[in-house]
């Protein structure tokens, strides 16, 4: 039988219409649902608020449509479960403006605070074993809840994407250059989603999965089977689900069909009618003014990792018009490097990851295979080189403050 992926139109972020579109979608779950704990798993990429996240994240009236739904069909507890990549999971929440939508219906669940327990995987591509939330794990359903976008690293970020969330971000790194999709794909077996939901009222192109600009689609795309959402979802944005390495990797695993005939589709008009070429996100090191200089290895040098950390975080000085801050640094990442010019700065130089580590004495070197996200930002930060942020700083400071002294904000 081939697996049902259905299309429905949502054309504004408002929770009374979610939640009777989020009702109707998961009327046929409901003898799954009834009863039953349930964890929630958005994605809260960067914590900023909106309209500034519009393309980024799940959106908070979007979540909160969704639970007072599961709340509709009788669920007994429901867990909305996530991190973040700037400071403490309970900064994403703040941040993001979710929490006033939970109360009454849903308990938030600050992931990286959270009890872990190992789960192996049987013919790994690249990992055989990961470390998932205990509730996860001891949830009866889980529901994804992805925001349809693109992704420098991973080509896109939707429900097979969204589970990387779950990893502490030490796991995260791991694998996180090359070898990406295999981890992906991996990581996806781990737990696959009983239900996919994804956020596609406003989506993500350009340069996601931090800075991706907004692009209406009006629609709610769901199923039960992830991978075959992930397939209609590719179509929307005007790429072929073959072009996405993980979802090749799972289909090749019997996991999930790619393949549009392969799959049912309701309110296949919808498909047609709203579909989108997507902007796709530039994850080479061309395009920064000549006053930064970035010197390259020739044969390692990952868009997936390094390389891609350096363009992520670059960015937004280059999205606001405000990259002269920037002038006169140089970035050194990858091997090998054929030539490093001579009189460089060191106070003005960073060596990016383990590739480039022989170099590490030129200036301030960076470990990692990856780097963390967000690593040179806060190093450029502590230069004194303050870029652009979405984030509201009261936000990130009373999350800190919260994980720190094991405050529960709700």
């Amino acid at each position: 039988m081939k697996p049902l992926v259905r299309i429905v139109e949502q054309t504004r972020y408002e929770v009374e219409e979610i939640r009777t579109r989020a009702r109707e979608i998961l009327e046929s779950e409901e003898e799954l649902i009834t009863g039953k704990t349930i964890f929630v798993k958005p994605s809260f990429v960067y914590p900023a608020r909106p309209p500034k996240n519009r393309g980024i994240n799940t959106q908070p009236e979007f979540v909160g449509g969704v639970v007072r739904a599961l709340k509709d069909l009788g669920a007994k507890k429901i867990w909305v479960a996530e991190d973040c990549l700037v400071g403490p999971s309970q900064s994403g929440f703040l941040a993001m403006g979710v929490l006033p939508y939970l109360r009454g219906f849903a308990e938030p669940v600050y992931l990286a605070d959270e009890p872990r327990v190992e789960v192996k995987i049987s013919e790994p591509l690249i990992e055989e074993r990961f470390f998932l939330p205990k509730k996860l794990i001891e949830a009866d359903y889980f529901l994804s809840l992805p925001k349809l976008k693109v992704n420098m690293y991973a080509v896109v970020t939707l429900s097979v994407k969204n589970n990387i969330g779950l990893l502490l971000a030490k796991d995260r790194l791991t694998n996180h250059h090359y070898n990406i999709h295999k981890k992906i794909a991996d990581l996806y077996r781990a737990r696959l989603p009983d239900f996919v939901m994804t956020d596609a009222i406003l989506a993500g192109q350009g340069q996601g999965p931090m800075h991706a600009e907004p692009v209406p689609l009006n629609v709610i795309l769901a199923g039960t089977n992830g991978v075959a959402v992930d397939a209609i979802s590719c179509y929307l944005m005007g790429y072929a689900p073959g072009e996405v390495p993980h979802l090749v990797y799972l289909a090749e695993k019997g996991i999930g069909p790619i393949s549009l005939d392969q799959i049912e589709i309701q309110g296949a008009e919808l498909l047609e009618k709203n579909r989108h070429n997507f902007v796709r996100p530039r994850n080479d090191l061309s395009g920064f003014p000549s006053e930064i200089q970035i010197i390259a290895g020739t044969e390692l040098v990952c868009p997936e990792g390094c390389l891609g950390m350096i363009r992520g975080s670059l960015d937004r000085w280059l999205i606001s018009n405000s990259s002269e801050k920037l002038a006169g640094y140089t970035f050194i990442v990858g091997k090998p490097i054929k030539e490093i010019p001579s009189g460089l700065n060191p106070r003005k130089t960073f060596i990016i990851g383990d590739c480039a580590s022989e170099y590490k004495h030129l200036g301030t070197f960076i470990p990692g295979c990856p780097i963390p996200p967000m690593e040179i930002t806060y190093q450029l930060t502590k230069k004194g080189v303050l870029g652009p942020l979405n984030a509201r700083l009261r936000d990130l400071a009373w999350g800190i403050i919260a994980h720190r002294l094991g405050i529960r904000v709700k």
